[in-house]
């Protein structure tokens, strides 16, 4: 069976025994599961069904990996609901980049009392934590890295993992001189076959692929997939050792960014998600569905301003909807690909003209056959050949210039400094639709003069 399928009985049975009240039952059914499939379940309730979860989860070990792997505002709103010191114990026990997420979703209330009660090394790090943008290296890295002296031997090294191993997530062995500048990393297979009584420095790799606290998550994200890497060492501007960034956080970074730029895309904000408040999700909504009315009211004006000319020849009108739906379409899907192809780093590997090129190439394609058959309906339907030349000409400019559109916008917009994805669809739609009557109209009125 599908794990969705799976994950979708396991809810459906939890639900049934919170309503009942069946808690023992409950306690049994959640030991059996993995934290993650319980994380996927509690994901899909409501808060007091999350509680009810929660609660029957006897080993605390569990219930810091279940909260670990939900959504940051689902975890934030359980820990409202827990007593101070089992907040504060939540909050300390879990990796500090997922407790600063969760702890800015806080209330402000919930937030200066769980920080009283952490450690004080715990409210350093969190403090240091938020110094940083939250979508740049600093802000999403673990700030407790493990790391051992250039100067150790083979043998302490391995001393050092094995009690550092208890209480910390080890994927590589980063080696730093006396002042904790990054200087080589030791990969597992050499700390086992070298002499114990060998320098680390002798056996480490001097390169490593590391990057600057400031660096954007999206670039992070491409270095980790081009390098193929488990965890990403950071460092600050003096080569200093800070943190680290281990590829659950990264696969949580590349999930963000593409979700992200789907909200955009659509008009919207991925903010909604989480959100409760009907009007603060229709304020997300309304900047975008207000362009859309007003580029729309421009489409009404454009057919107010050939009316004539449509009440003289009616057959033009039946072909409108079919115009700038099929020029609008094409539009959006070749902003979608450049949107994409930024966001992923196509553009820098295959270069920007290939992709440009590419694209118009197909508009071209697309608009030649488009063009022949909508024009060849237009023939069989109306007998007209003077509509049949502008209807399938219209068609094939509109969808090359949508194009166009659709390819030079994202562009423009990542050269300006801005987000290409902030180009959503209903600005291109409307926009589009904007151009697409324009040329058919234009072309009809031209044809009907010339024939």
């Amino acid at each position: 069976m599908e794990e969705s399928k799976v994950i979708g009985l396991l809810t459906n049975t939890t639900r049934k025994l919170v309503r009942k009240e069946a808690y023992k039952n409950l306690s049994n059914l959640v030991r059996k599961l993995h934290p993650a499939d319980i994380s996927s379940i509690i994901q899909n309730l409501t808060l007091d069904e999350s509680m009810a979860v929660i609660k029957t989860i006897e080993n605390t070990d569990t219930v810091i990996q279940v909260m670990e792997g939900l959504d940051d505002y689902i975890a934030a709103e359980i820990i409202e609901q827990m007593s101070e010191d089992k907040a504060a114990y939540i909050l300390e026990k879990l990796p500090s980049d997922k407790s600063v997420d969760i702890y800015q979703k806080l209330s402000e209330e919930k937030r200066n009392v769980a920080l009283s009660k952490l450690s004080g090394k715990k409210q350093e790090e969190i403090t240091k934590l938020l110094a940083y943008p939250k979508d740049t290296a600093g802000g999403i890295m673990d700030p407790d890295v493990f790391f051992v002296n250039k100067d150790l031997s083979v043998k302490e090294a391995i001393d050092e993992i094995r009690r550092a191993s208890k209480n910390k997530k080890i994927i590589y062995t980063y080696v730093v001189d006396e002042n904790r500048h990054l200087v080589g990393v030791v990969p597992l297979r050499a700390l086992i076959t070298s002499d114990p009584q060998e320098k680390i420095e002798n056996v480490m790799t001097p390169h490593v692929v590391s990057v600057r606290t400031e660096m954007d998550q999206e670039e992070i994200a491409r270095l980790v997939d081009k390098y193929d890497l488990l965890a990403i060492p950071v460092t600050d501007n003096f080569n200093k050792l800070v943190g680290v960034i281990n590829v659950d956080d990264i696969i949580d970074v590349i999930r963000e960014e593409t979700t992200e730029d789907m909200y955009k895309l659509a008009g919207t904000s991925g903010a909604e998600v989480g959100e409760r408040s009907i009007w603060k999700i229709v304020r997300y909504r309304m900047p975008w569905l207000l362009v859309s009315l007003f580029g729309e009211s421009i489409s009404g004006a454009v057919l107010h301003g050939f009316d004539k000319t449509l009440q003289q020849f009616i057959a033009i009108s039946f072909f409108i909807p079919l115009i700038m739906a099929l020029g609008g379409n094409t539009g959006v899907q070749s902003q979608t690909i450049m949107v994409r192809s930024i966001a992923i780093g196509k553009i820098r590997e295959l270069g920007m003209k290939y992709i440009i090129l590419r694209q118009l190439r197909v508009a071209v394609a697309i608009g030649i056959i488009c063009g022949i058959l909508v024009g060849a309906v237009a023939f069989v339907t109306q007998r007209d050949i003077a509509l049949t030349i502008a209807v399938g000409t219209s068609l094939f400019l509109s969808m090359f210039i949508t194009t166009l559109l659709g390819i030079l916008v994202p562009v423009g917009l990542k050269k300006a400094g801005v987000d290409p994805a902030v180009s959503s669809g209903p600005f291109i739609t409307s926009f589009n639709d904007i151009v697409s009557l324009i040329i058919y109209l234009s072309i009809c009125v031209i044809m009907l003069k010339i024939i």
